[in-house]
C-alpha cells in the first residue's frame, strides 16, 4: 500500500520487495519495471531503506522513453511497541533524488529533491489492524506539502489479509489535494515468500486534472 506501517525487518534481517508498478491517465502508461525496495534491520527498532527503479513511459503518438525513477534514502525509528505501549508508532524521514536530470526532461521523475518526515502508527484489534501515515513534504522545487494516509486490514484466513486505503496529498494549507483510494492484498506463501498486491484510483485531483489508475504487483522476500 501507498501508506506506510511502523514494521521493521528486525536485527540483522532483510525485507525486500521486488514489484511490478503502473500509473494510467487518458493517453499515458508508466511503468515501473521493477521496483527495488531493500530495507535492512539496524537492531529492533530501527531500519535503513534504500529504493529506486527504472521507469518506462509511453504516451499517445509518441514512442516509449525509459530511464531511471526517483530514488530514495530512509531511516525509519519505531519508538512505540504496542505489546508493551498498545500501540506502534514510529517516524520514517527520507530524501527522495534524482540520480539524473535527463529523467526529470523525459517526464520519468520529479524536479528537485524531497524531504519526507511522516510519522505512522499501527494497532490490531484481533484479526483487524489499522495504520495511519502523517507528515510535512520538504520540495527544493515548488511548494511543500503534506502526506497522509490510513489503511485499514482484515485477516481473512491465516495467510491472507484483504486492505483498504485512502491516501492524499496536498499543499501545507490542504488546498491543491490528490486523493487516491486503494484496496490490496497480503498472501503468505511461504515463511520468507509474501505475495502483495494492490489496485486503486485517484478520486480527487486539483484543477480537474486527469485521475489516475494504479496497481502494483510485488513479492516480499524476508530472509
Amino acid at each position: 500500500m501507498i501508506t506506510d506501517d511502523p514494521g521493521t525487518p528486525g536485527n540483522g534481517h532483510w525485507e525486500n520487495n521486488i514489484a511490478f508498478l503502473f500509473e494510467h491517465r487518458p493517453n499515458e502508461w508508466s511503468i515501473d519495471t521493477p521496483q527495488f525496495d531493500l530495507n535492512y534491520g539496524w537492531g529492533e527498532h530501527i531500519q535503513l531503506t534504500l529504493q529506486t527503479e527504472p521507469v518506462l513511459l509511453k504516451r499517445n503518438g509518441h514512442g516509449p522513453v525509459g530511464g531511471i525513477g526517483g530514488t530514495e534514502t530512509a531511516l525509519k525509528w519505531r519508538f512505540l511497541d504496542e505489546d508493551k505501549n498498545g500501540f506502534d508508532v514510529s517516524m520514517f524521514p527520507r530524501v527522495i533524488f534524482n540520480v539524473t536530470q535527463s529523467s526529470v526532461r523525459r517526464g520519468l521523475a520529479e524536479d528537485g529533491t524531497r524531504l519526507q518526515i511522516p510519522f505512522q502508527i499501527a494497532k490490531s484489534f484481533g484479526p483487524w489492524h489499522a495504520d495511519a501515515e502523517l507528515g510535512p513534504v520538504g520540495i527544493t522545487v515548488g511548494r511543500s506539502e503534506w502526506l497522509y494516509g490510513i489503511v485499514g486490514g482484515f485477516d481473512v484466513a491465516k495467510p491472507t489479509t484483504l486492505m483498504a486505503e485512502l491516501h492524499g496529498t496536498s499543499r501545507m494549507n490542504f488546498d491543491q489535494e490528490v486523493l487516491t483510494v486503494n484496496f490490496g492484498i497480503r498472501q503468505t506463501l511461504t515463511e520468507r515468500f509474501i505475495f502483495i498486491g494492490s489496485l486503486g484510483h485517484e478520486i480527487h485531483t486539483p484543477d480537474g486534472d486527469p485521475l489516475a489508475l494504479i496497481g502494483y504487483i510485488g513479492v516480499q522476500l524476508l530472509y
